[in-house]
């Protein structure tokens, strides 16, 4: 017989396999007309404008003479990348030598490419650059697909670096070429005077998110959650540093952590923000109920932040601030909170060690429900979250998808036996298999486990916030943001809550990009609490 979840089902189906081929970096076969010109000739051009940029005295000169060193470095860079040999042969053929790799100077071998910034299409971003001396240029290395393993915290498909191509007059008679860490790396001294460096911020975001799978594997991530489960845990942007606070972000439903590629893309041309934060994403597949991700979450945190005291000591570490969006905000709270038995107490009615369960699955009981929370954040920003569930969870159509969602077979195991010692389901004499949780049904007002976190107070050693949207309309306390009503995200007491006329897409909007610079500015001002 015909049923209505069928031609959805078919639909999603059609979602899953359609693929196309893995999308590559900007290829150089030959050298741009525009770039052909004598390399000796633009070395020499490149060079008068180098002394005239060292010279103090010539200061009314320098944006022109500035101009004219970038268009020909730029069109020299064109010659080296597209050359048929390697880096360093490139460069001798042009007259010119590699700086060797440092702290400051990109290691063009570990690269798989470089190629002009200007090459990206930054789509719908704001396109924020910072305009100075050289070539702004993207690095690109490549990593394993998504669902392949590879070193912990290392980001999936690539790494994408952000570096400025300059070519350096200052030692002896051969032209160097350096590739700066734009990320850490300012400024350039010539002579006596010093210079700011180019920089685009934007194209190396959007260059990574073209090539990341992430975000093309939203539906798979909730239909099909258990196929991605090797991708659940922390990515770090850059390499663990002791002295930068981590600054976590933890996405939503059918979500990936580019859902804050606008937040980080305002933050990044920010001297302040690179040099006091370090970004960690978290990323989990969004069709496991929440309350199964949240304990997830604690794991991978409590994982990150032992491996982040390895390296060295804990006093940023301690000053972490989460950002969370929609149901990443019911992941986060939860896992700052400390429940104490009010979920466990919420589903059963005798001890955890009286239950008639297996070893895993009183594990999985007391993870979920009588966890230690995290001990590191500091400070938590909420965009969007539905404290109190979303109505639009019980709509016919959100039960159609949660229908459709296979859950992983080892939590669908842990599920069906915990779910048969529920006082609840055995009162109520239903079949514990017919309505597993699902991220969707989870975020219902009536879910038990979000009943239960609702009315558990906010930890008062951390600092709370809020972001919310309206739509534009003003109509707060009765507003909406399309998925979340007021009466849900609203929450209390918080050290800020901002209405913004935004949907739920929250994190896209630039007011709420500005209220998060401000209070990682405030962050940076304020004295730790320690009474944990």
């Amino acid at each position: 017989m015909f049923t209505p979840i069928r031609p959805l089902a078919i639909l999603l189906l059609a979602a899953l396999l359609c693929h196309c081929g893995a999308p590559q970096p900007p290829p150089c076969r030959s050298v741009p007309k525009a770039s052909r010109a004598p390399a000796p000739s633009l070395i020499a051009s490149a060079r008068l404008e180098w002394n005239i940029l060292a010279d103090p005295s010539r200061r009314s000169e320098w944006p022109a003479s500035r101009s004219r060193y970038n268009d020909a470095v730029a069109k020299l860079f064109d010659q080296l990348r597209c050359g048929p040999d390697g880096w360093d042969s490139s460069a001798a053929t042009l007259g010119t030598r590699i700086a060797p790799p440092g702290p400051e100077q990109t290691d063009l071998a570990s690269l798989d490419a470089l190629f002009p910034a200007s090459a990206v299409d930054v789509g719908k971003l704001e396109h924020l650059t910072t305009p100075g001396l050289g070539v702004p240029v993207v690095g690109w290395k490549q990593t394993t697909p998504v669902g392949t393993p590879r070193p912990p915290y290392l980001l999936p498909n690539g790494l994408p670096y952000i570096a400025t191509a300059t070519l350096d007059f200052h030692s002896g008679t051969t032209p160097t070429w350096r590739f700066a860490k734009r990320w850490t790396q300012d400024d350039i001294r010539i002579g006596s005077s010093t210079h700011t460096l180019a920089a685009d911020w934007t194209a190396p975001n959007a260059f990574y998110w073209h090539m990341c799978e992430l975000d093309d594997l939203k539906i798979q991530n909730v239909i099909l959650p258990d196929r991605y489960t090797e991708e659940t845990g922390l990515y770090f942007l850059q390499p663990y540093d002791p002295d930068k606070i981590p600054l976590v972000f933890v996405h939503g439903l059918v979500s990936s952590p580019d859902a804050f590629k606008n937040m980080i893309n305002e933050l990044a041309p920010n001297p302040w923000f690179r040099e006091r934060y370090q970004i960690w994403l978290f990323n989990y597949p969004t069709g496991n109920p929440w309350i199964y991700s949240s304990m997830n979450f604690r794991k991978s945190m409590n994982a990150a932040s032992a491996f982040a005291r390895s390296k060295g000591g804990s006093r940023n570490l301690e000053r972490m601030v989460v950002v969370s969006h929609s149901m990443g905000g019911l992941l986060t709270r939860s896992s700052v909170t400390d429940p104490g038995t009010a979920f466990y107490d919420s589903a059963f009615d005798k001890p955890i060690d009286r239950l008639a369960v297996g070893p895993s699955t009183r594990e999985y009981i007391r993870d979920s429900t009588l966890y230690q929370p995290l001990g590191e954040p500091d400070r938590v920003v909420f965009c969007a979250v539905p404290h109190r569930g979303s109505p639009m969870a019980n709509f016919r159509f959100a039960n159609l998808i949660s229908k459709l969602i296979r859950l992983p077979k080892t939590l669908t195991v842990e599920l069906l036996d915990a779910t048969l010692q529920s006082v609840n389901d055995i009162a109520q004499g239903e079949d514990p298999s017919k309505n597993f949780p699902t991220s969707i049904n989870s975020l219902s007002p009536n879910n038990p486990d979000t009943e239960v976190l609702g009315n558990l107070p906010l930890p008062r050693h951390i600092t709370f916030h809020s972001i919310i949207g309206d739509r534009g309309k003003g109509d707060t306390p009765h507003s909406s943001d399309g998925v979340v009503p007021y009466w849900s995200s609203h929450v209390g007491p918080v050290a800020s809550e901002l209405i913004i006329p935004s949907n739920h897409s929250v994190p896209d909007n630039p007011k709420a990009a500005a209220e998060l610079e401000r209070i990682l500015k405030l962050h940076l001002a304020s004295p730790l609490i320690t009474d944990h």
